[in-house]
């Protein structure tokens, strides 16, 4: 627990398996949600119904894909962070010899 205190290690990379997964699961939630307003709505009018499926399947495939987007940059920030640190170990290391 006082790890967690100290900021000696990271702890947000472990989370963004489980952030990708999250977001995965709102653009699903999403898009059903509007392919079932879609379905509701297809008596009264059967073109703005077709509509709201199109947008909801876009939703779907634009909302993966965003979340695979946004977790990516985060772990390429945290493979900056890893290489800067690595890079001023070597440096640190050279001048001291």
């Amino acid at each position: 627990m006082m790890q967690l205190f100290k900021f000696d290690s990271l702890i947000t990379p472990s989370i963004i398996k489980f952030m990708f997964y999250f977001g995965v699961a709102c653009s699903a939630l999403g898009a059903l949600a509007t392919i079932g307003s879609g379905i509701a709505v297809m008596q009264y009018q059967p073109m703005a119904a077709f509509a709201y499926i199109i947008v909801g399947l876009i939703v779907a495939l634009i909302g993966v894909i965003m979340s695979r987007v946004f977790s990516e940059l985060v772990l390429v920030l945290f493979m900056i962070r890893d290489e800067l640190a690595w890079q001023r170990q070597e440096a640190t290391n050279k001048s001291s010899k």
